[in-house]
């Protein structure tokens, strides 16, 4: 067993209700939009990141934005995609982008913040120490009539270099997966919908349908209220639905979903919001999983 402390499309049809929210474990990884707005100001070392679709992104964002899409952070060298890029790659964009490692990186979309902790958990796995998720995404910005831009954010380049170790302990490779899943002490967690999970549907970039040996069937947007306000849900709502599946932080947890991305935000929650320790995101996850195990 391993011990750690604390890697598609992302939408459902789940639709929890919104409750008033509660303490997180963390502090230090969710904005809310009002704190957000009485700090948005570049010379405070707030680097604000939106990812979305570059055409979104040049329909409206907030102000002084910086867009990054997927494609940006994608490791293109394999068969198979999804995967995360390496740490020279993230040097290179962040440089691109003009971030310094001493930046707040606060990140948002408009899918319940799913794309956006697929970047905060590569930040964080390559080590830059200031990252947060705007709670609720561009939906909780709008609904208190903020205004969007349209006018590009030019900033200039920087020389960003990691200088953390890697985080090994929120990546969990094929490797360890694979030694995984057969053993009951670790929590392997589907984090897609009911319609992948059972094989019903296929998504593009995976050699097969279905779901990994003894894996978890649980959907990612049940953590947010994903037809509302886009918000995680409160603490106690959230440790209600994991215990439901035999999740309570005793165990560890390895997440996956297609690529990576609504694992990484179930690890956000998992981690960051209910202060559970031995949580890891398999990067490559379906994807990779059926090309390497296509029988």
């Amino acid at each position: 067993m391993w011990i750690a402390a604390a890697v598609t499309a992302c939408n459902s049809n789940s639709k929890p209700k919104q409750k008033v929210t509660s303490n997180y474990a963390s502090t230090e990884s969710v904005i809310e939009v009002e704190e957000l707005s009485n700090r948005l100001n570049p010379e405070n070392g707030i680097k604000l990141i939106d990812i979305r679709k570059p055409a979104e992104f040049a329909q409206g964002h907030i102000a002084t934005s910086i867009n990054v899409w997927r494609n940006q952070i994608t490791d293109k060298s394999y068969n198979y995609e999804g995967m995360m890029p390496t740490q020279v790659q993230m040097e290179i964009l962040l440089s691109q982008l003009g971030i310094s490692p001493s930046d707040t990186i606060i990140i948002y979309d408009d899918k319940a913040e799913c794309d956006a902790a697929r970047l905060w958990w590569i930040l964080k796995f390559y080590g830059h120490k200031h990252i947060k998720l705007l709670n609720g995404g561009l939906a909780s910005w709008l609904a208190l009539g903020k205004g969007l831009s349209t006018i590009p954010s030019n900033s200039d380049s920087s020389e960003y270099l990691f200088t953390a170790n890697h985080d090994s302990t929120i990546l969990a490779l094929h490797k360890l997966v694979a030694e995984s899943f057969n053993d009951s002490e670790i929590v392997i967690l589907d984090t897609r919908g009911t319609e992948e999970y059972s094989g019903k549907k296929h998504k593009d970039g995976a050699a097969k349908s279905g779901h990994i040996l003894n894996a978890k069937d649980f959907d990612w947007s049940m953590t947010v209220d994903y037809s509302g306000t886009k918000k995680f849900l409160p603490v106690e709502e959230l440790k209600s639905r994991f215990t439901a599946i035999g999740i309570d932080g005793t165990k560890p947890v390895i997440t996956y979903c297609h690529s990576g991305v609504r694992s990484a935000h179930t690890l956000f929650v998992l981690t960051e919001l209910l202060g559970y320790r031995n949580i890891k995101n398999y990067d490559g996850s379906w994807i990779e999983w059926s090309h390497l195990h296509p029988e």
